[in-house]
């Protein structure tokens, strides 16, 4: 595993940068799909960056929790290596995360439908306390094998906002393919 990283305005210009290059590099990128709800800024800036977006069930209003049965059955009803976006933690707006066993699961589904995760960690260390709790989601679908994608803001929990700090990483298979993706996320 090689890791490729560019810096980025905040976590916005993560998503910016990890949208364009999906829609340029990724052939199964045509759309991703959004948790509904989601952070008002995911659309406008993957429909700037050439993706169509869909959503897929979040939020369930009746138990003002996860609508875990309906997320799976969407993960599932998606084409085949579908874009998926996901709240690392904290989710935006609702706050509401899966559980370690649910993400585990999530992470099954993933892989079993060859989807491309693709991460936005706004507000780690805000929903635990502690920004490697808060971290588990993505470390766990890389220790499962996933090629991730991870946008980071460290404007908030770092005590940076006035310096809009962020990160786009990609998870990459080799050295050869960390040198070209590298070359390009730069750019």
């Amino acid at each position: 595993m090689q890791i490729s990283i560019t810096q980025s305005i905040s976590g916005t210009g993560a998503l910016r940068i990890g949208g364009a290059f999906l829609a340029r590099f990724y052939p199964e990128a045509k759309a991703i799909y959004l948790p509904s709800p989601t952070w008002g800024n995911h659309i406008p800036i993957f429909k700037d960056s050439g993706l169509e977006v869909k959503t897929y069930s979040y939020y369930d209003k009746q138990t003002v929790g996860l609508d875990f049965d309906n997320l799976k059955k969407d993960l599932l009803a998606a084409p085949d290596k579908s874009v998926f976006l996901f709240h690392a933690c904290a989710h935006n707006p609702t706050g509401v995360d899966p559980t370690k066993e649910q993400w585990k699961e999530i992470s099954q589904l993933v892989k079993q439908k060859g989807h491309f995760p693709f991460f936005d960690m706004a507000y780690q260390g805000f929903a635990s306390g502690s920004v490697d709790a808060d971290a588990f989601a993505p470390r766990h679908f890389v220790e499962e094998g996933h090629q991730i994608a991870l946008c980071q803001s460290f404007a908030k929990n770092m005590g940076l906002y006035g310096e809009r700090v962020g990160a786009f990483s990609l998870v990459t298979a080799s050295p050869e393919e960390k040198a070209k993706v590298d070359s390009q996320i730069k750019m």
